[in-house]
Parts: C-alpha cells; sequence; structure tokens
C-alpha cells in the first residue's frame, strides 16, 4: 500500500491519538492540497450576528487607531485584543435607515441601488449572502459546505429572519438550533440503514431532476427569448440542487470525524449555556474540517428572552426600546458584556489551536456585530432601530492579510458594510472586486 492510499480519512482518525481525533489532518491537507490548488491550511470565515444593537456608549472605544482603549463591553476581549479591530461607522449606505428588524436578513446580503427597499428577510437584489459566495468556493472540500445556526431554528418570517444565509435565489437557508442535533449532524456516524435510505432519495431525486432536465429541452423551442431566459435561470437552480445532491452522494461514503464529546454540555438550563455549547460545536466543526463556513444569530430580533442569568427581567427585545430609561440601559450593557465574555472564549480556543506556522485563528475571520445601531449616532438615544453606524468588530485572519488590532472610525455613514464583505471574500480566495455597494476592500484593515 503506497502512501497516498493508507493516508485515508479514517485512518488519520484513528491514529492521532487525542481527544479530538483529528489533529494529524495536516497532512491529509497538504496532500488535497496539491491536487487541487488550494492552500494546504483552509482559510475559515464565521459570522456572528447579535439583536437589536448595543448600548452604544459602553460599546463604542473612545479613540480611533492601534492605542484606543477597549471599552467596558468589550473589555473581555482584552486577551485577544492584537488579534481584532473594532470598526465604527459601517453601514448599508442604500438601506433605508429606519428598516428596523429587517435588517437582520440585510447584514450579509447588502441593499442594490435602484432596489426598492421592502421589509421581508430575502436578499433584495436576490443574491447570495456573503457567506455563500465563500461556501460556493470552498464547499467542495467539507462534508458540509456552510452551517447555519441560530438561537430559534428555520427561516423565519417576512422581516423577522432566523437565519444570517440566503441562496443564489435570495432564499433563506433554514438555521439550527438544538445543538444536540448540531452534533448528530456533524460526528454521528450514519447507519447501514440510514446510508441506503439515503441512497433511494438520491436516486429517486436525481431520476426527477433529469427528467426535468430533459423536458426542459423540448420546453426550449416553444419560448419566447425572455421566456428562454427565464427557464435558463430556473434551470440553473436545478443544477445547483443537482450539484448539492451529487457532492451528498460522495460524502455518503466518508467516516465523519470521531471526537470526544464529553466536555460537550447539552444539558443548560439558560442562554449562556445554549450559546456556550453552541460555540464548542462550532469550534468542533472548524477543527474538525467539518466545515469552513460558519454563519450564527446569537439571537433573533425581537427576542424575548429574559436574560436572569445576569440579572436582567425584562425581555431582551424590551431592553431595546428603553427610551432612554437608565435601568434598561444597565441591563442591556450587562447582556451585551456576557457575549462578549462568550465569544471571547470562543475566539481564545481558536488562538490555543496550532495549526501550521500559527494558530487556527490565523486562518479563520470572526466577524461578529449587529444590523442595527440602538441609537442615533454614537450616544445611548432612546432606543431607535437606527441602520447606521453599526456595531462591528473582525475578529483573527491575520495569515489571511487583515491587518489586527485597532480601532477603524468610518465617518459620515458613507462606508458601506459591503467593503468589508469585499474584503472577507478576498481574503478567503474568492475574487472578487465588487459585492453589492461593496467597490473594493475595506481601507486600512489589509
Amino acid at each position: 500500500m503506497n502512501h497516498r492510499q493508507s493516508l485515508t480519512r479514517r485512518a488519520v482518525l484513528r491514529g492521532a491519538g487525542a481527544a479530538i481525533v483529528l489533529p494529524a489532518f495536516e497532512s491529509l491537507r497538504k496532500l488535497r492540497a496539491a491536487e487541487s490548488g488550494l492552500p494546504s491550511v483552509p482559510a475559515r470565515m464565521v459570522c456572528i450576528y447579535t439583536p437589536h444593537g448595543v448600548r452604544n456608549s459602553a460599546w463604542y472605544p473612545e479613540k480611533a487607531g492601534a492605542d484606543y482603549l477597549l471599552s467596558p463591553t468589550l473589555r473581555p476581549l482584552e486577551p485577544v485584543r492584537e488579534d481584532l479591530s473594532v470598526l465604527t461607522g459601517l453601514c448599508h449606505p442604500r438601506m433605508s435607515s429606519n428598516v428596523g428588524h429587517a435588517a437582520a436578513g440585510r447584514w450579509l446580503t447588502g441593499v442594490q441601488e435602484g432596489d426598492r427597499i421592502l421589509v421581508d428577510f430575502a436578499s433584495p437584489n436576490e443574491s447570495l449572502s456573503v457567506d455563500q459566495l465563500v461556501a460556493a468556493r470552498t464547499g467542495q472540500e467539507t462534508r458540509w459546505p456552510s452551517l447555519q445556526l441560530s438561537t430559534e431554528g428555520g427561516a423565519g418570517l417576512p422581516g423577522r429572519s432566523k437565519t444570517l444565509s440566503f441562496n443564489s435565489r435570495g432564499l433563506p437557508l433554514p438555521a439550527i438550533n438544538r445543538p444536540r442535533a448540531v452534533f448528530d449532524r456533524l460526528f454521528v456516524p450514519v447507519t447501514p440503514e440510514d446510508r441506503a435510505a439515503e441512497l433511494r432519495r438520491y436516486r429517486r431525486r436525481r431520476s426527477l431532476l433529469d427528467g426535468v432536465l430533459a423536458e426542459s429541452r423540448d420546453l426550449d423551442r416553444k419560448l419566447s427569448r425572455a421566456d428562454r431566459e427565464k427557464l435558463a435561470e430556473y434551470l440553473d437552480s436545478v443544477r445547483e440542487v443537482e450539484r448539492q445532491l451529487d457532492r451528498n452522494r460522495q460524502w455518503l461514503d466518508q467516516s465523519k470525524p470521531e471526537i470526544d464529546a464529553s466536555q460537550l454540555e447539552f444539558e443548560f438550563k439558560d442562554r449562556r449555556g445554549f450559546l456556550r455549547v453552541m460555540y464548542d460545536l462550532m469550534v468542533l466543526a472548524l477543527r474538525t474540517d467539518s466545515t469552513r463556513v460558519i454563519t450564527f444569530m446569537a439571537g433573533v430580533e425581537v427576542d424575548l428572552y429574559k436574560w436572569n442569568e445576569v440579572g436582567v427581567n425584562q425581555t431582551y427585545h424590551g431592553l431595546q426600546h428603553h427610551s432612554g430609561n437608565a435601568g434598561r440601559l444597565d441591563g442591556l450593557a450587562k447582556v451585551d458584556r456576557l457575549e462578549v465574555e462568550l465569544l471571547a472564549g470562543f475566539l481564545g480556543k481558536l488562538r490555543q489551536t496550532s495549526e501550521g506556522d500559527g494558530t487556527m485563528l490565523d486562518n479563520t475571520m470572526v466577524l461578529y456585530g449587529s444590523g442595527m445601531n440602538n441609537g442615533i449616532g454614537l450616544e445611548d438615544g432612546k432606543g431607535a432601530h437606527s441602520t447606521r453606524k453599526l456595531p462591528i468588530l473582525l475578529a483573527g485572519g491575520r495569515k489571511l492579510g487583515i491587518r489586527q488590532g485597532q480601532h477603524l472610525v468610518f465617518e459620515n455613514d458613507a462606508t458601506p458594510l459591503c467593503n468589508l464583505h469585499v474584503t472577507m471574500l478576498q481574503a478567503m480566495g474568492v475574487e472578487q472586486a465588487r459585492f453589492v455597494d461593496g467597490s473594493g476592500r475595506l481601507a486600512g484593515l489589509t
């Protein structure tokens, strides 16, 4: 048996001898990289959303530049300060400033010039969200092209999205909100019975798609030019499903990673426990190279959860409508800080994981923020639903060309958040100079 034959995914898993039975993946990555032309250490992207905005006065640092001081809310990030940048003043300039809670569905999609502003959750220009553009490039290398997570499962309703991810037709990709279901998808082996059932489903769906494509050729000859263009768009989506089916079929014969799940806390009593186990699952998904693209709504808009674990007996949504009330503002700041503490734990675990000549965090970009500003500018205000001066930070990605350790301030509500999306796309190897109203990379970040 030669080296290539012996270096199977299963052999690597069994030969690693660690709690997470995958560190020896490096050799397999290099072998795959040589064949595919991709980097031997994979680039990754994680996008994490927090709803309702934040308490502005406790979030935004007072000083710009490299020698800024972390604000009270962001202080738990001190251990990873040199691996992150706070980005103040970004927005979707072409989006109405008052779309409110519908902004969640626009966070990774943006708004195209001339589009009519609709209060819905689909991409208004019917384009992929930025994470799905990346997944289209990297997805062939992993079992799951992307992973959609949320505090609430499914896709949501118009104006109340439960997911950040949208496909090429602007349709939402449903999110998973049960940690055990996430674990099962990533790590529980497929039984022979499940495999046989999946093969039957594959053959049925493949046969159906083949029939659709065959009939479309006859229909094409009977249509006008405009209708043929519509048919072509439809068939593109059919072929996308076809490719996904074929991918799933190929991965069906590959064993899932084996991990030690004894440290995972699937029993939790509050939102803090839920977020902690979801972050742990995200770390495992990235370490095992099960996916390289993750979106996570750490809360949905109009979130009615009460954060009793930090002494807040009001709904998350109610805190956002604080009307300047000092007690509610303090409660909002407590929630913001707890969420940042959990984020810091996630980033710390990525930083503690060695990879190549750096760390996993060096090769992973983590976008964190909200689609809403809780005030009007940088002051607390009365709890507005403003889409300007969004609270945004980007961590990691040093090996991907990201310059970190700074507070960048963008004035006049004119710098598109989509410029950050362009930056991330290019860092992930997607050669794209524009994304919606993003016309280039974000100044100062590369």
